[in-house]
């Protein structure tokens, strides 16, 4: 069994992806709060609060991994941002890691981010640090419209690896319609004043269940916390909702039955679902690897 070593790990969206088809021999993320809900969801997988910024190549040979997954920071490519790149702090730890990677490179090698990456500097010394290690490289702009998910997340993917990398037939799109991924009864707390509606209702992505071409727009980690631009909403009971962090993270691909720890917040919940990654997609990406493959 392929053994991965799942940086930046999160919730675990990798883990979900990759089913039994891989171990993760370590899950490693700097959010123990993200790393609460990943042991409550994987409790058979080793997981290391830590700073990927000081990790050495030492640390990663211990693990004797087949793989690295990562799913770095963002911030420093989102549209959103100021787009520092390699300048920006939260770019430290990808840097490090790409640094190490001629040192201790592992068999393959996976990496999601957002749209923004696919033009940056970190990407060029990526790319650079994969040629000198002997790697093939397969990269990937893939939203899960894409595969029949009402959801738009458009992300930037790569595989690299040091075996050979076949071309795939494309998928054939599973459609489901998004009251597929919804819930009879939410909880509570997810009704919107009406006061609040009428005032940013205009600059407010509320969609019907109904319409059977609904999408959601792209949950971010702000959802919850800033109206504009982190999502969308659903008109529900004539009046208007969030969505519930678990219809997000079923929108991403994660099952019914989802673990939360019961203590923590809504808006906690919401700031990691806004974080995660969409599973469908990585699942459609990973195919290429032979490994992985059905």
């Amino acid at each position: 069994m392929l053994r991965v070593l799942e940086l930046y790990c999160g919730i675990g969206g990798f883990a979900q992806a990759s089913g039994t088809r891989a171990r993760v021999v370590a899950a490693i993320d700097q959010s123990e709060l993200a790393l609460s809900v990943y042991r409550l969801n994987y409790p058979e997988t080793p997981v290391i609060c830590r700073n990927i910024e000081t990790i050495s190549t030492k640390f990663l040979r211990s693990f004797t991994p087949d793989m690295w997954w990562l799913s770095p920071p963002c911030q420093p490519y989102t549209v959103r941002g100021k787009r520092r790149d390699i300048d920006d702090p939260r770019a430290a730890s990808l840097l490090n890691l790409i640094r190490i990677l001629p040192e201790a490179p592992p068999l393959h090698l996976g990496m999601e981010n957002v749209e923004g990456y696919a033009t940056s500097r970190a990407r060029e010394l990526l790319l650079k640090a994969l040629s000198i290690s002997g790697f093939r490289v397969h990269e990937r702009l893939i939203c899960p419209t894409e595969l029949g998910i009402p959801s738009r997340r458009p992300r930037y993917y790569l595989i690299a690896s040091q075996g050979d990398l076949p071309d795939v037939e494309p998928p054939r799109p599973f459609s489901y319609p998004l009251k597929h991924f919804l819930e009879s009864d939410p909880g509570p707390g997810l009704q919107i004043p009406r006061d609040v509606v009428d005032r940013f209702g205009k600059g407010m992505n509320t969609i019907d269940v109904t319409d059977p071409d609904a999408y959601t727009t792209c949950f971010t980690s702000s959802y919850g916390k800033a109206l504009m631009r982190s999502g969308s909403y659903l008109y529900w009971r004539e009046g208007v909702r969030y969505f519930s962090p678990d219809e997000i993270i079923r929108l991403l691909g994660f099952p019914r039955g989802f673990k939360w720890p019961p203590t923590m917040t809504l808006r906690k919940r919401w700031h990691l679902a806004g974080n995660s990654i969409s599973v469908f997609a990585l699942r459609e990406v990973l195919r290429i690897i032979p490994h992985f493959r059905n």
